[in-house]
């Protein structure tokens, strides 16, 4: 009967062992795919916030190139002198930082693209329109007044309005990734 005894006592210490051993092994997979979610979670997050940064400053540098001329047709409209050094440089980095936020690379939206596109190709050709009323002026000559106040005023309000358009849909996508920024944290939150 001792013989009987000490084969159950091997049989379940060997059987215990087995069963911790699995459970250590289940526990330590558990664990490892666990952390590949909260590092993919945080991937996610961080991604969504540099698309974010990226969005925002994309709105912003587009706002700086229309302010510039923006300021440009007022001057022209208001008889104002126009430096046309100062006008350039102003061109040159407010469009070198739209350009450098990717203003033509939105969303991967071909209807979003093509807005922004435009919009680019808009501001850069009344910066050069404005250019040349700006040098008209300085020369001593009048403003073209159908072309301040009537061409570049039509296509000013369109571009604007497209803009605004753009903006809304560049406030929808950072709207969605902070959602999304939103649930990833929810979801990597340890449960109390």
């Amino acid at each position: 009967m001792a013989d009987t005894s000490a084969i159950y006592a091997l049989i379940s210490g060997l059987g215990g062992a087995a069963i911790g051993a699995g459970a250590t092994v289940y526990v330590s997979i558990r664990q490892f795919r666990r952390e590949i979610a909260e590092r993919d979670k945080e991937r996610s997050r961080l991604q969504a916030r540099e698309e974010i940064v990226r969005l925002t400053s994309l709105r912003f540098a587009g706002r700086a190139w229309l302010d510039v001329v923006l300021r440009a047709k007022q001057n022209l409209d208001a008889g104002v002198a126009v430096d046309l050094e100062k006008f350039d440089q102003d061109v040159k980095e407010a469009g070198g930082a739209a350009a450098q936020q990717g203003y033509r690379v939105v969303l991967p939206d071909p209807s979003v693209e093509g807005l922004a596109a435009e919009i680019s190709d808009g501001l850069s050709d009344l910066s050069w329109h404005l250019r040349r009323e700006i040098i008209r002026t300085a020369e001593g000559g009048e403003p073209n007044r159908f072309n301040t106040f009537g061409i570049l005023s039509t296509e000013l309000g369109r571009l604007i309005q497209r803009r605004a358009d753009l903006n809304a849909k560049l406030i929808e996508r950072i709207e969605e990734l902070a959602l999304d920024a939103g649930a990833a944290i929810d979801q990597a939150r340890p449960e109390a």
